[in-house]
Formats: C-alpha cells, sequence, structure tokens
C-alpha cells in the first residue's frame, strides 16, 4: 500500500446524515473516493452494513477515537495482512438473540477464513441507551463501562488484536420508526461510539460494536414492508456482527508515535479530509485547519448539524456540491494541479511586490 496520496472521509456518527446516517449507504462513495487515493481512511459506521462489507481493498477502517488521535499526532496506524479478533456478547435472556450472533461469528469465520480467538460474554448486561438530543442526533449513555471493559482486557490477554462487541441497546420505539421512515437519525450510533471509543481509548486497540436487537425488536424490524432504500440492510438480516468482523479483519494497528516506523501512516501523510458540510466542528477537521490540510466540505450530504464554515470560518476548506465532485478535487490534488487553473473563469495572476 503506497502513502503517495492518503484522504480521510468522515461522516460523524449519529447526526441523520443524508448519505452515511444508515447502515453503509455511504460505501458507494467511499469506494469512489477511494479509487482515486492511493489509501483513504474512514471509520467503521461509514462502511458497515449489517451483514455486508463492501469497502474496497485500499480502505484503512479506523475506530472514531483513534482517527481522533491519529490527527492530534499521538499515534500512527500500521497496516496489518490479518488481526485475531475477540468478541465481547451482552449477557442477555434471550437465547435466540445470542445464537444469532454466534451463528454470525461461525458464518463469517468459515466463509471469510476471518481469525477469530473466541467470544466471551459480559458478566451483567450493558444496558446501553439512546439518548435524542435536541438537534435530533443522538448520543450514549452507560452507566458502568467496567462491564465491557474487563471482557475486553480478558480477550487482549489471550492474544485478540482487535475487538468486535455485540450488545443491546435501549431506544424508544418512536426513534426507530422515524429511524426506517427516513426521517430521523440512526438511534444506535451514539451508545456504539461511546462502547467503541472506550475500548480504543483504555487499550489502544481497533474495536467495532454491533447491536443485538431484542425478538420484539427483530420482528419489528424484518417485518415493516419496503423500507427506505437507505436502511434496506436493516430490512433484511438482524446479524450486524458480520460487517464489524470483516472490518476488524484487517484493521491497521495503532502505533505509539514513538514507535512509528517508515512504512506506518501518520497526521503527516494525509492529503486531504472529506466531511458533509454542516459538520465541520470535529477534532479531525481542527486538526487540518491548523497543519493546512485541505477540507473537502460536501454540501449534499445533510445533517441534522448547523456547524458549517460560514460559522467557524476555516480556511482551508473546498465546498463541493456532492461526492462526484470531491472525487474529481481529489484527483487534482494527486496529480499536483492547481484548483483555480480548472475552473472558469479564470483569474490574471498576482504580481509580488
Amino acid at each position: 500500500m503506497k502513502k503517495d496520496f492518503i484522504a480521510v472521509n468522515i461522516v460523524p456518527t449519529g447526526i441523520g446524515a443524508e448519505i452515511g446516517g444508515y447502515v453503509g449507504d455511504a460505501t458507494p462513495v467511499t469506494n469512489l473516493l477511494a479509487s482515486v487515493c492511493d489509501c483513504l481512511i474512514t471509520h467503521p459506521n461509514v462502511v458497515n452494513g449489517v451483514l455486508l462489507n463492501c469497502a474496497r481493498e485500499n480502505i484503512l477502517y479506523v475506530e472514531g477515537f483513534l482517527l481522533d488521535q491519529l490527527f492530534l499526532g499521538n499515534i500512527g496506524l500500521r497496516p496489518v495482512k490479518s488481526n485475531k479478533i475477540g468478541v465481547i456478547l451482552d449477557k442477555l435472556p434471550e437465547k435466540k438473540s445470542i445464537n444469532l450472533a454466534i451463528n454470525t461469528i461461525e458464518a463469517i469465520r468459515t466463509n471469510k477464513g476471518i481469525k477469530i480467538i473466541g467470544y466471551t460474554f459480559t458478566k451483567k448486561p450493558v444496558d446501553g441507551t439512546a439518548v435524542k438530543t435536541k438537534t435530533g442526533s443522538f448520543i450514549g449513555k452507560i452507566k458502568d463501562v467496567n462491564i465491557f471493559l474487563e471482557p475486553a482486557k480478558e480477550l487482549i490477554d489471550k492474544g485478540a488484536d482487535a475487538i468486535a462487541i455485540a450488545t443491546k441497546i435501549n431506544i424508544t420505539k418512536k426513534d426507530l420508526d422515524l429511524y426506517f421512515k427516513g426521517k430521523g437519525a440512526n438511534p444506535y450510533g451514539g451508545v456504539e461510539a461511546l462502547i467503541s471509543h472506550t475500548i480504543g481509548k483504555i487499550f489502544n486497540i481497533q474495536s467495532a460494536h454491533a447491536p443485538i436487537l431484542s425478538s420484539y425488536e427483530s420482528k419489528q424490524m424484518l417485518n415493516r414492508g419496503i423500507a427506505d432504500p437507505r436502511a434496506g440492510a436493516d430490512a433484511i438480516t438482524d446479524a450486524y456482527l458480520g460487517c464489524v468482523l470483516q472490518g476488524l479483519y484487517k484493521a491497521p494497528k495503532p502505533i505509539k508515535i514513538k514507535e512509528i516506523e517508515d512504512d506506518d501512516i501518520t497526521i503527516d501523510d494525509i492529503s486531504t479530509l472529506v466531511v458533509p458540510a454542516s459538520s465541520l466542528g470535529g477534532i479531525p477537521m481542527l486538526v487540518a485547519e491548523k497543519k493546512n490540510i485541505p477540507i473537502i466540505a460536501v454540501k449534499e450530504n445533510k445533517t441534522k448539524l448547523k456547524v458549517t464554515n460560514d460559522k467557524i470560518k476555516l480556511k482551508n476548506v473546498i465546498i463541493v456540491d456532492n461526492y462526484l465532485e470531491a472525487a474529481g478535487i481529489l484527483v487534482a490534488m494527486k496529480e499536483g494541479l492547481s484548483l483555480d487553473t480548472l475552473r472558469r473563469p479564470i483569474r490574471n495572476i498576482k504580481r509580488i511586490r
């Protein structure tokens, strides 16, 4: 994998993005961007599609907290051939849900040849709850993170290079209905981010979360007729662990900055960042401003947020209408072409005194 031209594509979790606000529906645009890069970095919710993970081979799957750490210069990324994955399952009374999770593990393991060291259960339910904010986006709430941190440590001690975790998330029926009708943000994302961020922060290891549905939720999800196209993957299966295991299989290893080697990827190797135009306030965007990394802001990917460049005044933002235009910008950047020479009208060059 070359380091010549590396881009990052971010669609923040749980903010109702038109593209990427559902399960894996941002994969086509991410693959488009990756097709014109040597390497593209993104985070799990962008390409996770329930049982599907259709990301291109040159896409690096990086947990959100670790992605922030990459931009802050605290870690680098080392591409790997494969990871040994340990799986944490929520301690739940419903045997049917647990059986589905275990069968999903076996299906991915036997069909893909993925290395899975085994699974373990939490000692009691994680009991995560989706909390809706005033903006309509979602955050997560968990009373005791040690419930999943303890089994994570056990799996890491047994040799796991990455952690997949599947838990039940408490969500209101109203919020689920709005999501499936294409009128609300993904309510799962806040809790999922909280869990994976915590594991990444404590253990400096790749992790990703998959929801486990109750029998009632599963029945409601799989029997609601024709869904919004973006929720199509949700409507055909609730085997969410499938995409997580496939993503973590070749997720790059986080490397402390003092241990960086020549072929590892650091913030200094990133050429540009692609984000929705209304969500410019995250750590990667603010660091990109400081390091003069161009930010391509996509207007078509509307979100529940209103953090636009009109408000925060970043100096390195390139506004584009859609991801097709964003891909063209990436091609020009990779080729070293001046963007102002590709548009009309073109202004005279300025004299410098």
